[in-house]
Order: C-alpha cells, then sequence, then structure tokens
C-alpha cells in the first residue's frame, strides 16, 4: 500500500461525529469527482470511490445523513493500480435531497435551481472544511513519498486533481490561508493542485488531521534525511582521497622528472631525503610520512613544494 492510501485509511477509520461534518466530507468526495446528469425525475448524481471497504463506508454514511439507501452501484477494474473502483449512483428526489444538502445544488432567481461556488455555507465551519478537504483527498488525491529500493529516485509529491481551473485555484487559496502552500499545472484535460516539499505535505496531512500518518512521514523525512548526511559525508570523504591520490602523483611526477634530467643527488641531502621516502613510500599519508622522515608535517609540506619548484624550473630549460 503506498503512502496516500495509508493516509485514506487512515481517514476513513476515524468516522466523523458531527452532522456538519459528515455532510462537509461527503460534499468533499462529490465535489472532487462527482458527475451531475440529467434523469427522468431531474437531476442524478454519479461518484466513485475506489475499494469496497470505503464505497461501502460512504453509501452507509449516505444513508447515515440522508435516510436512504444506496440502490445503484457499478463496479470497473483499475487494472493500473490493481483495484476496483465501485461507482455510485443516485437519482429522482434522493439525488435533489443529496445535492442541495450537501451545498452543490441552489435555488435560482428562476424559481430552478443552479450549481453554487465550490466553497459554501458547507465548510464555513473550520472543521467542515478540514472534513471537505479529507473528502476532497479520499476522492481525488495521491501521495508518494520515498520508500524502498526507490526511495534515491523518488520524492515527495501530494496532488488534487480537479476538473476546472477555478476550483483549483480556491482550493489552493483556501489552504495557503492556512498556511499550506501548493502549485497548480494542467495535466491534460485536468488542473493539479500538487505539493512537493516534504514539510508542506507534512503540514497539510496534519491539517486533515491524519496523526498517525504524519508520524510515518516524519519517520521517512528523519530517514532520508540521515540517508543523505551519510551521502555528503562519503562524497566529501571521497573527494578529499581524490585530492590526496592527485597530489602525491603530482609530485611523484615532480621527482621522476628531477630524477631523469638531474638526478637526485642534485638535490640539497634533505631534499634527496624526502624525495627517496616518498617513491619509495607513496602510500603513505603526509602525517606517516613525515613521522618517518622525523619532521613535522609543516617542514614536509615546505620539503615538497620546493621540490616541485625544482621539477617544474627543470621542465622549461
Amino acid at each position: 500500500m503506498n503512502f496516500g492510501e495509508t493516509v485514506k485509511e487512515e481517514i476513513f477509520s476515524k468516522p466523523l461525529k458531527e452532522e456538519h461534518c459528515k455532510k462537509a466530507f461527503l460534499a468533499g468526495i462529490v465535489r472532487g469527482n462527482g458527475v451531475l446528469f440529467e434523469s427522468e425525475d431531474g437531476y442524478g448524481l454519479s461518484f466513485k470511490i475506489a475499494g469496497e471497504k470505503r464505497a461501502i463506508a460512504v453509501s452507509e454514511l449516505m444513508g447515515d445523513v440522508f435516510g436512504f439507501d444506496i440502490r445503484e452501484i457499478s463496479v470497473a477494474e483499475d487494472r493500473l493500480n490493481r483495484r476496483e473502483i465501485f461507482e455510485i449512483i443516485i437519482t429522482g428526489a434522493e439525488a435533489d435531497k443529496a445535492l442541495f444538502e450537501l451545498g452543490i445544488l441552489k435555488d435560482a432567481a428562476d424559481g430552478g435551481s443552479e450549481v453554487s461556488g465550490f466553497f459554501g455555507d458547507i465548510t464555513k465551519r473550520e472543521c467542515c472544511f478540514r472534513a471537505f478537504i479529507r473528502g476532497l483527498f479520499v476522492s481525488t488525491g495521491s501521495c508518494t513519498v520515498p520508500s524502498g529500493d526507490d526511495a534515491a529516485k523518488t520524492g515527495y509529491h501530494l496532488e488534487l486533481c480537479f476538473s476546472h481551473a477555478t476550483t483549483a485555484e480556491l482550493t489552493s487559496a483556501e489552504l495557503f490561508r492556512r498556511g499550506i502552500k501548493s502549485n497548480i499545472t494542467r495535466r491534460k484535460d485536468s488542473f493539479v493542485l500538487y505539493i512537493k516539499s516534504a514539510e508542506e505535505i507534512k503540514d497539510f496531512i496534519a491539517f486533515l488531521p491524519a496523526p498517525v500518518s504524519v508520524l510515518k512521514l516524519t519517520d521517512v523525512m528523519i530517514a532520508r534525511e540521515i540517508l543523505n548526511v551519510s551521502n555528503r559525508r562519503k562524497n566529501c570523504d571521497l573527494g578529499n582521497v581524490n585530492r590526496q591520490i592527485e597530489a602525491q602523483e603530482k609530485i611523484i611526477r615532480a621527482i621522476e622528472t628531477i630524477e631523469n634530467s638531474r638526478g637526485l643527488d642534485a638535490l640539497r641531502p634533505e631534499l634527496k631525503a624526502t624525495a627517496i621516502a616518498r617513491k619509495e613510500y607513496a602510500d603513505d599519508t603526509l602525517s606517516e610520512l613525515a613521522e618517518r622522515l622525523s619532521i613535522t608535517k609543516s617542514c614536509l609540506n615546505h620539503r615538497l613544494r620546493k621540490i616541485a619548484e625544482i621539477a617544474a624550473n627543470t621542465k622549461t630549460k
């Protein structure tokens, strides 16, 4: 189960208690992927839920809130994600009742009805706004975090998918008012509100709220940071080793230049001894070589620089 599904499982594991929050939650689900259509008895409504247990839970919640049973459910297979998608369909007077009470339809000036704004009276309470966002995430949200063998290749990504730009922008603005930053992009015929910052994703999940998922995400973030620090240290250590090897090879080439042109006997005795020791103990670190010669590391560096200068002058002659 991916992390997004874990969050959704936690959402369904904690049923809402207040009637107004239950309606807001259902409104979020329907607003997320619901479809209005005309039937013989007026408006009809359909919306989709992934997973049998969740579909049953939503059907029971509809019955609890509106006092009618869901009589029409179809199922289709989502082969890509290896799961079943359940479509709940409501028609007639029951659809009208649900649509008006969920704040999706409202009375029009001409005596008919019209679609109301995305955020209306049903989300005026802060608790109801949270419930609405929970419903949106259940309906159209997803979330991935680094995990397993692909952790190095996978980033943090949370998204809510909308069919209209305006609803995506309104949701992004409402979340921003609550300190959660998001961006919007277009993907074919959809408008995607997305968050890629691990901290912002954690804030979003905490806002729902889904505290157990927040703790799991925190564990992932800590493990990822430990891995990054370890990799940086390894890279730093490797860089230092490479620089030491390059420096050693450079001084060996300088010694060989002098040896092949002037001979090491042309060097002062202390430089000759240093050159011979450097070649003979090529794998020694500077500290080890200095100790072998019974001199300080600073003195050794001075001698090696002098040898390099002599080799450079020898090349130009």
